[in-house]
């Protein structure tokens, strides 16, 4: 049996703007650090192609503890309705790995984006639980920057 987590967030900005501000590399210390308190983006690596991976190493600030290490490998990309891959998270602090897929969407709705986000394959409810804070929390960091976006090209 394995063990699915499902998050849906309306976003007041187009699935272009979504998309491309997720998966943008000049945006990811501004999605991942102070998106836990005390933790901040270490290192990162994006190649955006099937096939291609992303890599993002996350941990605390002070840099003295084991960080969390993730490891994406795109198997569909098509912007902007579509971004999945497979992921192997090695955790610090537990100093074990969880797999899982991971899959968004985004769905136009009169010119906002419904973010569908899935991630499956938890081989346990504990596993699936522990990402119940974080993924939230991301969507809400994500939420945050694409606004931002948004408001700094209102005036141009």
């Amino acid at each position: 049996m394995s063990y699915e987590l499902r998050i849906e967030r309306l976003i007041d900005a187009p699935p272009e703007v979504v998309f491309d501000t997720l998966v943008d590399p000049d945006a990811q210390d501004e999605l991942f650090n102070d998106q836990v308190e005390g933790f901040k983006l270490w290192e990162f690596e994006i190649d955006l192609r099937v096939g291609g991976t992303w890599t993002i190493v996350f941990g605390p600030a002070d840099e003295h503890s084991e960080p969390d290490r993730i490891t994406y490998v795109f198997t569909d990309i098509d912007r902007p309705r579509r971004l999945s891959y497979d992921a192997s998270m090695y955790v610090g602090e537990l100093k074990r790995t969880v797999d899982f897929a991971e899959t968004f969407t985004f769905e136009e709705q009169d010119g906002k984006t419904l973010l569908t986000i899935v991630q499956s394959g938890f081989e346990s409810e504990e596993d699936r639980d522990a990402f119940m804070d974080g993924t939230p929390g991301f969507v809400d960091s994500l939420q945050r920057v694409v606004a931002s976006r948004i408001s700094g090209t209102a005036g141009r």
